[in-house]
């Protein structure tokens, strides 16, 4: 099956669910203990595709998009603040009446996970965290990524849909250690589409200057939390690099690390093989 329709399948096994005025696309997958599962940016819940059929037979996933991604409600002039995506997956984690929960998370989902550490609302037993620049000190932006950023220039970027296939294949593919194939960039390219969700972009990356604030707290309700911490890392990502898991490991000594040589910023669509063994080694 192509990507792209596997994208149409995932689709349509989901469902949507109201949080606070708004429909967050979320589905359940499998039976066991329950996993809630967090994206990053740009993309959504199916950065796990790959990966969800070889963890469903034993935990129970929770996969949703964060509004302003993939299905999720995409609203325009939205301030898409890391405390409302939290908001969100507290939201998803009582609707789904879910008393405690793992977490596996990946680039924007390990600050979501963070904000979730400091809150303390939800019972969190074991955390595995991928690749995602939590430290920003050591975070490479894509030339992109600095367009969209800047006050000025983001702007007209998103208003204008400069940023156009060939434009964004040749940026996202540069974070994979092996540049996706065109059915895959396809894929990606249809979520970040979807619903006119290029007029967000600028909106969405802003998210970079909120952890920059508050990003030293987060780090110290990581170091404060007492949940079991697995971090596996692909050391080939040019953005959250492999500094940054070190930055992580100084904070919590007691991290079970898992350095990924030849693997880039999305090792669970790169390799799910080998990171969903790492997951049922942290999670049990």
């Amino acid at each position: 099956m192509s990507t792209v329709a596997l994208l149409q399948t995932w689709q349509q096994q989901g469902e949507f669910i109201s949080v606070n005025g708004h429909r967050i696309y979320s589905q359940v997958r499998g039976t066991g203990k329950p996993i809630l599962i967090l994206h990053g940016f740009p993309t959504s819940s199916f950065d796990y595709v790959n990966i969800a059929p070889l963890l469903e037979n034993n935990y129970q996933l929770f996969l949703f998009d964060f509004l302003g991604y993939g299905f999720s409600d995409k609203p325009p002039n939205h301030p898409y603040s890391l405390f409302e995506q939290a908001d969100i997956a507290e939201a998803l984690a009582k609707h789904y009446d879910l008393s405690s929960v793992y977490i596996l998370a990946h680039d924007m989902g390990d600050s979501v996970t963070l904000e979730l550490f400091r809150r303390g609302n939800l019972n969190v037993e074991k955390v595995v965290m991928l690749n995602g620049s939590v430290l920003l000190d050591h975070y490479q932006a894509l030339i992109t990524q600095k367009l969209l950023l800047n006050s000025f220039t983001g702007p007209i970027i998103s208003k204008l849909r400069l940023i156009r296939r060939p434009m964004f294949a040749r940026q996202f593919g540069k974070v994979f250690a092996k540049r996706p194939s065109a059915d895959e960039i396809d894929a990606f390219w249809q979520l970040v589409r979807h619903n006119d969700g290029m007029r967000n972009y600028h909106l969405l990356i802003q998210y970079l200057n909120e952890r920059k604030i508050h990003e030293h707290t987060w780090l110290d309700a990581l170091k404060a939390h007492t949940a079991p911490l697995t971090v596996i890392w692909g050391q080939c990502d040019p953005v959250a690099v492999p500094q940054i898991a070190n930055a992580i490991l100084e904070r919590r000594p007691d991290t079970d690390y898992h350095p990924l040589d030849d693997i880039g910023h999305f090792p669970q669509w790169e390799a799910p093989d080998r990171v969903a063994g790492l997951i049922k080694l942290a999670f049990g």
